[in-house]
């Protein structure tokens, strides 16, 4: 039986000391509590997510970049794994191999982590929410696989960000040649990918092209945005795409937001 199966049972048998106690009430935070607090009377080390490979960074870099989102340092976070949210965790996200990594605490708590993609529904980490779009989800096309960024616009937009880095081997001049072979270091560089779920259909964005084809009746209003960010577009393409999304909102019809 899984760990979070007997946790639910123990919490039907507490219901009355739940029901009567002030700091266990039934909001969603307290329930939260509730868990974090059977994870420590367990012992951490016996639940689910300790059953992932530990993971390894094979990358050696000079240039302070890395492969992971954000920062390659561990930062608290949130897990759905196996139907079970586990709150306030340190994770790490490894962006060039579409890795969740946590830290667990104790004994083990010099390696990281791998969570099993399989078993993961999605998770938050910078106070940025992704999830697992293969996750239980059906109409996820051929063309979209593991952890992708989501926000939500409304009711009918939901923009996904595939958050990709390009790795590129750089010659170590630092490092004292054998004569034979110059040592070389990774580096790494952001390249976000793009899909906007309209109306329950998934779209590709690579250019300003197939944003036109979702919406022709926007056209005049997203080519002007293009013409008057040429330098955000440059800059920052996610926060270019996040603001083109908004504006084309706008105008839709209000029921529909």
């Amino acid at each position: 039986m899984k760990n979070y199966k007997k946790k639910n049972i123990i919490l039907l048998l507490l219901g009355l000391f739940l029901s009567i106690t002030p700091i266990y009430s039934q909001t969603s935070n307290n329930t939260i509590s509730i868990y974090n607090w059977f994870d420590q009377t367990l012992g951490k080390e016996n639940l689910a997510i300790y059953n992932g490979p530990r993971h390894v960074n094979y990358y050696r870099t000079l240039d302070n970049s890395h492969s992971y989102y954000v920062s390659g340092n561990y930062s608290s976070g949130d897990v759905t794994y196996e139907n079970q949210t586990y709150s306030n965790l340190d994770l790490k996200y490894d962006v060039n191999n579409d890795i969740l990594v946590f830290k667990p605490t104790g004994e083990f708590d010099y390696m990281g982590i791998c969570l099993i993609k399989e078993r993961t529904a999605g998770f938050s980490i910078y106070n940025k929410k992704f999830i697992n779009i293969n996750y239980n989800n059906p109409k996820c096309p051929p063309f979209m696989n593991g952890y992708y960024q989501e926000i939500v616009f409304s009711k009918i937009n939901v923009l996904y960000i595939k958050h990709h880095k390009t790795r590129t081997k750089v010659i170590d001049t630092k490092t004292i040649s054998d004569g034979v072979n110059q040592p070389t270091t990774d580096s790494f560089r952001d390249k976000n990918e793009f899909v906007l779920k309209y109306k329950d259909v998934y779209y590709k964005l690579n250019s300003k092209s197939d944003l036109i084809k979702i919406f022709p009746e926007h056209k005049s209003i997203i080519k002007n945005y293009y013409s008057n960010n040429v330098q955000l577009e440059k800059s920052d393409n996610k926060v270019f795409i996040e603001n083109l999304i908004k504006e084309i909102n706008n105008y839709l019809p209000n029921e529909l937001n």
